[in-house]
């Protein structure tokens, strides 16, 4: 009888081992993911060779109905510059790791396999076999739906990741109009410099001339002296605005900047600028208020912190640990259950409810904060441009009155009742406030462009590019 029982423990043993041995192995089943070292030579010599070129580029352009045949305007570089920028692609990669973080909170957890073998020592009960044999799997079920909250949780996450890849959008698009209208502007300086510094020689050679002839006095040739260094220093200034320009567009698109065809960069600075009474300050408030991308952002924010809190609240309900298993003991064959759970004897989860919700309300607290940043700039930026727009106004009306000065001295000189010096001293003056226009004009452009920047959307110039947001962007 010790036989047979003997026999059959061994033979039921052997089935069960193959069983737990196929179990083992499909547990190590294992992926290897290569090495992918990082090479700061190659590269670097990838990042300094993108060029607009790129058929990355010619393809988003199509994708958007738009074309670089033309030159490069604002909408044609802002989608080169979506496609380059090192910090897009980041944003995009990040979105990306949501998306399988995703996946990887909705994973039901793996079963726990658990071995144990022992002998005895002594047999005094002549038992068929003196070794004892253990095998069990424990399985987590989980309760309070706590998956499919980790899974809103990552979700949310997800979607934070996607408003920050769209202010990313809408940065690129923002630095590139600031840097072109830079441009278009230093050209302009440049332009009067040069008108002014010809003058100012002109002015000098005049006086120069009077001296010579024992009209003009030392102080009149000092003065004139001073406004040609004066003319030639805002000259390089201007130079130097232009250079740091172009160096912008090319870093704002992402490319280095010997390969940007600057003579392909087409202005966009015009006389045409909408007046102030052409946005109403109520209609930017509500854009920026309830949709500006930064406040998207937050309220994003504060949904994460509001599935932390409903995970937090889901903790309270301890998992169950259920394990069924086989038990070979000395020649005998059971069938074993175990079942376990967390029991909160040392602490609860009050303090960590507790840390959630004031996570929460931290949040909030946040979102309320980018509404009223929010706010302010949309009012800040209407009142300056206001009141911009109105010195620029003044400005060009005085710029007026020096050209019909100019024009009468002019006229008196073909009389003969002006001299040369008379003429130059009224160019100079028109001159003069030339400048103080494209000063005005430059702080009026400015202040258009904090408008846009309140909203976080394109006024001016008109654009056919909208920011793919989360809210309107199809989900595949």
């Amino acid at each position: 009888m010790r036989r047979h029982s003997l026999r059959f423990a061994a033979g039921g043993a052997r089935p069960a081992a193959a069983s737990f041995a196929a179990l083992v192995l499909a547990a190590c089943t294992t992926i290897t993911i290569p090495p992918a070292p990082l090479d700061p030579v190659t590269t670097a010599k990838a990042l300094t060779a993108r060029s607009l070129q790129d058929p990355i580029i010619a393809d988003a352009l199509t994708r958007m109905g738009l074309s670089a045949a033309g030159g490069w305007n604002l909408d044609a570089l802002t989608v080169a510059a979506w496609s380059l920028r090192s910090d897009v692609a980041v944003a995009e990669a990040d979105i990306n790791t949501g998306l399988s973080a995703e996946k990887v909170a909705g994973l039901v957890p793996n079963p726990t396999l658990s071995l144990d073998e022992s002998s005895f020592l002594t047999n005094n009960l002549q038992d068929p076999a003196i070794w004892v044999i253990s095998a069990a799997l424990s399985f987590t079920l989980e309760t309070a739906n706590k998956r499919e909250i980790r899974v809103d949780q990552a979700r949310a996450d997800t979607e934070t990741r996607r408003w920050h890849l769209a202010e990313l959008l809408w940065q690129g698009r923002s630095e590139l109009r600031k840097a072109m209208t830079a441009r278009d502007l230093a050209a302009m300086s440049i332009k009067l410099a040069e008108d002014e510094l010809k003058l100012r020689e002109d002015y000098l050679d005049w006086v120069e001339t009077q001296i010579r002839f024992g009209v003009g006095i030392g102080p009149e040739r000092l003065n004139a002296q001073t406004n040609l260094v004066r003319a030639q220093a805002q000259l390089r200034a201007s130079r130097g605005e232009l250079a740091s320009a172009e160096a912008q567009i090319a870093a704002a698109t992402g490319i280095a900047i010997e390969n940007l065809p600057l003579p392909q960069v087409q202005p966009i600075v015009t006389d045409a600028v909408p007046a102030p009474d052409s946005y109403d300050r109520g209609n930017l408030r509500d854009m920026a208020i309830v949709n500006r991308l930064t406040v998207r952002h937050a309220l994003a924010d504060y949904a994460v912190t509001e599935q932390a809190l409903r995970q937090a609240l889901a903790r309270q309900y301890p998992d169950v640990n259920l394990g069924p298993g086989y038990t070979y003991d000395r020649g005998d064959h059971a069938i074993t259950v175990a079942a376990g759970a967390t029991v909160p004897l040392l602490h609860d989860e009050s303090a960590a409810i507790a840390q959630a919700v004031n996570v929460r309300t931290t949040a909030a607290a946040q979102f309320q904060a980018a509404q009223s940043v929010a706010l302010s700039d949309v009012d800040g930026a209407v009142v300056r441009y206001g009141a911009a727009y109105t010195a620029w106004t003044d400005a060009k009306n005085g710029q007026a009155l020096a050209v019909t000065t100019a024009d009468e001295v002019q006229r008196r000189l073909n009389a003969g009742a002006a001299d040369r010096g008379e003429l130059l001293t009224a160019q100079i003056n028109l001159a003069l406030t030339q400048r103080a226009t494209l000063d005005a004009y430059k702080l009026t452009i400015d202040a258009l462009g904090a408008i846009e920047d309140s909203v976080q959307r394109p006024i001016w110039p008109v654009s056919r590019l909208s920011i793919q947001r989360p809210d309107t962007a199809s989900r595949e």
